[in-house]
């Protein structure tokens, strides 16, 4: 399992070949940053061995399983997916169709700090985008997630969306109701132009039927005035508009780091997602996050700043989260 800092890049083509003259098999995906310890790095790999029971490239609705899924329970899914695709809930739904909840989800979104889209997602083949790679290993793992945002304005209508984009929010363009919403608050006038820069502050939240909310990051507006976010929003569902603040951020990594301390086994490894708007929008304190996370565990932190962030829900559906810090602790044989 290989991630990338996104500075080196332009470096995989030349790792693909010498791993393969050394008759590697490997997989991975070019990240934002990488994590290593508590430090956030943009150029660099992170290397971790590993002992799949199953590993494949999926495409949307292309996914070749022949196992017995009961005999994978308590087994851990390790998933690098293309962050911009638009088909990127097309394939975690393929992943989840062919698996079910018999196992423990756990990655990150791939891409590049530019949030343009390109491939990244890469196994001994090449380097694929609008993709998603899967490394199934026996590890039991825990795992926790929050995200420290709270409702600012709402809730919305989503009468009309497509793949990760919204277009309609009650009846009208999407970015003319947001927009309005963020020219009040902010004081300020949105332009399409800028818009990542104050959109990155006021993301979205899914409201969910047991009352939590799933972040989605809104991250462009497109001609028609549609806002494209990192992962899907579903068509009839409610949405709000979201604020939050440092603290309540660093607060929110901190305690799933005590949660998952709490349950962590005598050897391990502690994988970490944290989603790359998150930390541009806590700026220099994102280095107390890693701070917090890193002291609170036994050994390294190993991960990457990802661009949405795949977790487990409590029902052991596979869920796309935004904005988000997620924190696994798998354990390794003693």
């Amino acid at each position: 399992m290989i991630m990338v800092g996104d500075k080196s890049a332009d470096r995989v083509p030349e790792m693909i070949d010498l791993l393969n003259r050394h008759n590697v098999s490997f997989f991975g995906g070019i990240f934002p940053e990488i994590i290593v310890g508590n430090k956030n790095r943009k150029e660099g790999y992170v290397v971790e061995k590993l002992q799949p029971v199953y590993s494949s490239l999926v495409l949307p609705y292309m996914m070749r399983f022949s196992q017995d899924r009961e005999k994978l329970r308590g087994a851990t899914a390790i998933v690098f997916v293309d962050g911009l695709s638009g088909r990127m809930k097309d394939l975690t739904d393929t992943v989840y169709s062919k698996l079910g909840e018999a196992v423990t989800y756990v990655g990150g979104g791939a891409g590049f700090y530019d949030m343009h889209h390109r491939p990244c997602i890469f196994d001994n083949r090449q380097l694929y985008e609008d993709a998603l790679y899967i490394c199934i290993v026996r590890n039991e793992t825990h795992m926790a997630l929050e995200h420290g945002w709270n409702k600012m304005s709402g809730p919305f209508y989503v009468k009309k969306s497509y793949d990760n984009v919204i277009s309609q929010l009650d009846s009208y363009k999407a970015f003319d109701v947001y927009r309005h919403i963020i020219e009040d608050e902010e004081n300020l006038t949105l332009f399409k132009e800028d818009f990542f820069i104050y959109a990155k502050d006021h993301p979205f939240g899914i409201h969910e039927e047991d009352g939590s909310l799933i972040v989605r990051d809104p991250i462009a507006v497109n001609d028609d005035d549609e806002i494209i976010c990192v992962a899907g929003i579903p068509e009839d569902s409610e949405v709000y508009i979201l604020k939050g603040d440092a603290d309540t951020l660093l607060k929110s990594s901190l305690r799933i780091t005590q949660v998952c301390r709490d349950k962590a086994p005598r050897k391990y490894l502690p994988l970490l997602f944290d989603c790359i708007s998150r930390a541009m929008f806590l700026g220099k304190r994102f280095s107390d996050e890693l701070d917090n996370i890193q002291a609170n565990l036994n050994y390294g932190v190993e991960g990457a700043l990802s661009i949405g962030e795949i977790a487990t829900r409590s029902n052991g559906e596979l869920v796309i989260h935004n904005k988000s810090t997620v924190l696994a602790i798998m354990r390794l044989d003693a």
